[in-house]
């Protein structure tokens, strides 16, 4: 079985899109907070949904390794992962975000779900929890059978989390990926599959940070 590395391409509507796989190992960039030795396959969720959100605005394929060391120059990495609220702060003063084409008006985190869909179906993304302790981005919205669905990017793929699963209407045909099952003898044990990007119920996302559309610097 072949198993997805670093990054997978992944194609929706006629777009192609790079996934980050926060599952593979090989992510061994430092993301570190007061050097606890964590690198970007443990912690980086915030980081890799940041990107995918940026390339689907923009088409804008950002490294993630400077993604992760600009969060923590601009006091963006937590005692948890990422504080999104300080790294969007910091991404906005050092103009990191306009590069991106990307605007944070400093609203923190957010659960108004009519605000959410407002800004989704103006055609903006956002980051959010679906479940808590992880972050995800979302790329899209739309009603279909009698529902307000948003379309989730997920570094991670938790598709069928017993978190998520239930709230999940519909998954992206080709965006599965597949990773090995590890005991706690760090022994593989089997191997999963799941999917990285999934429509789920507008109602879902918690704790949202809005990030306007705006034209990319230079």
């Amino acid at each position: 079985m072949e198993l997805t590395g670093k990054t997978q391409e992944m194609n929706y509507e006629g777009r192609s899109l790079r996934l980050c796989n926060q599952k593979s190992r090989e992510w061994t960039h430092p993301y570190e907070y007061e050097h606890n030795g964590s690198d970007l396959c443990d912690a980086g969720c915030g980081i890799f949904s940041l990107v995918h959100a940026v390339e689907w605005m923009h088409g804008i394929r950002l490294d993630p390794d400077r993604v992760a060391e600009i969060s923590v120059a601009v006091g963006g990495r937590g005692d948890d992962g990422t504080d999104r609220p300080a790294m969007l702060h910091g991404m906005m003063a050092c103009g990191f975000a306009a590069e991106c084409g990307f605007r944070y008006e400093e609203d923190g985190l957010l659960n108004d779900h009519e605000q959410l869909w407002r800004h989704m179906t103006a055609g903006n993304t956002a980051l959010c929890n679906l479940r808590a302790g992880h972050i995800v981005a979302l790329l899209a919205a739309r009603e279909q059978d009698g529902r307000r669905q948003l379309l989730v990017m997920d570094s991670v793929a938790e598709s069928a989390h017993e978190k998520v699963r239930n709230q999940v209407l519909a998954v992206v045909p080709g965006t599965e990926i597949t990773y090995p099952i590890r005991n706690a003898a760090d022994a593989v044990v089997g191997f999963g599959r799941s999917y990285a990007m999934f429509w789920v119920d507008a109602g879902l996302p918690k704790d949202f940070n809005l990030l306007h559309k705006t034209q990319p610097d230079g």
